[in-house]
Order: structure tokens, then sequence, then C-alpha cells
């Protein structure tokens, strides 16, 4: 099965830089993608969210989800810290972990998953891990709090994934923090 990944990343209404970011790294090793949320916004939490980049960079290819957040939440230490969701794909399974406020939703496939308490860098209790065997034609949709969570996955069935990253951005963004929708599609 292959995955294929959009996103779209918008700072703050008035900022020039987003502390939110995205991250997505195809490999032998099947597909990382992680979308993370530095607290605050502007140059500060952009520069956390710089740090969490690099430390997703630098991981080994194959790197499991626990070990990938042990590495986020050291390197993000001394910086304002974030929030995150990080997944891997391979092989038609999905294993991730969201710390903090960002989202995920499925269409197709449901896949539970429940939100760790804490904060990258700063604080780091009971991490949950989630498993779930995705299907042809599968959507994930994650998100940051920029994104009310107020919509119909299903309204945007049929777009393809970047129109459906704009749209999302368009109908459903908060002006007032840093946003960030990326969308992972199980392709037929």
């Amino acid at each position: 099965m292959k995955l294929s990944v959009e996103y779209a990343i918008l700072p703050k209404d008035g900022e020039l830089v987003s502390g939110d970011a995205a991250f997505v790294r195809a490999g032998e090793d099947g597909v990382l993608f992680a979308v993370i949320d530095a607290l605050g916004h502007g140059e500060h939490a952009a520069a956390a969210a710089n740090v969490a980049l690099k430390a997703l960079a630098d991981a080994p290819s194959g790197e499991d989800v626990r070990a990938l957040i042990d590495r986020l939440h050291a390197r993000l230490r001394g910086t304002r810290g974030a929030a995150g969701m990080i997944c891997r794909f391979r092989e038609g399974r999905l294993q991730g972990c969201g710390i903090g406020n960002v989202e995920l939703m499925s269409h197709g496939t449901r896949v539970q998953w429940l939100q760790s308490p804490g904060i990258l860098g700063a604080s780091l209790s009971k991490v949950r891990i989630f498993d779930a065997q995705l299907a042809r034609g599968d959507r994930l949709v994650v998100f940051t709090d920029g994104v009310s969570p107020r919509f119909d996955l299903s309204l945007f069935r049929g777009m393809k994934a970047a129109d459906a990253c704009r749209a999302l951005m368009s109908r459903h963004r908060r002006s007032h923090d840093d946003s960030t929708v990326l969308i992972a599609d199980i392709e037929p």
C-alpha cells in the first residue's frame, strides 16, 4: 500500500513565521509523518518547531514511535516545548502517538487513539501508542489546535488531498493561532 501526504501551514494573523510544522519522510521503513505545534507563536515558537523537525530528520531509519517521542522530548528541552502527533505507516499498518493538543481524524478505517498528556520538552508522563491496520482508500487528517475540529471529514472525501487541506484551512482555521492540516491518503 502506498501513502501520499499533503499539508498546509499558516502562521497566526500578523506573524511572519509559524510555530507549527509538518514532517514527512518516505523510505524503505515506510512513511514517517508528524505535525508539531510549538507552544505560543512567532519566532520563539518557530525556533522550537525547527528543533523538532531537525530531531525527526536526524532519527535513524526505522526508529519506532516511542523512540521518536523520547528523541523529541530530549531535543526540545530548553525550548518552549511542543505538542505533536508522530505517525509511522508501513505495510498497511499505522502506529502513532499524540502528545498534547494535536488531533487525528480518520475516514474509512476508524483509528482509535488517546491523547497523551504533556508537553514535549517539558513534562511527559504517560505515553500512549496507538496501532491500526488501514485499508486502501482510507484518509487521515492530522491538525493543530489552530484548526477547529468541528468539521465533517466526509464532506472532503472526494477532494484531492492538497485541495482538502486548503478547504479545511479556509473554512476552519482559527486566525488567532498558527494552523496546520496534514492529510495522508492510502492510495487505492
